[in-house]
């Protein structure tokens, strides 16, 4: 499981790094040219985050069985 959680955070990183790559930064942060880049940093970021309570969730799990 841990292999998954390891694999979507790369992707997610990734995703993350080319949403902000793309981002037209001369126009305005919710003009309508960046509705989906902006759509895609949010997602990501609500994804590392998920991610990271999976990483604390495991962590403590493994403190409990010891």
């Amino acid at each position: 499981m841990k292999t998954y959680i390891y694999i979507a955070t790369m992707l997610l990183l990734v995703g993350l790094g080319y949403n902000l790559y793309v981002m037209d930064y001369k126009t305005g942060f919710l003009a309508e040219e960046n509705f989906r880049s902006v759509l895609g940093i949010g997602a990501s970021a609500c994804g590392l985050i998920l991610v990271s309570i999976y990483f604390s969730f495991f962590k403590l799990q493994d403190n409990l069985k010891k």
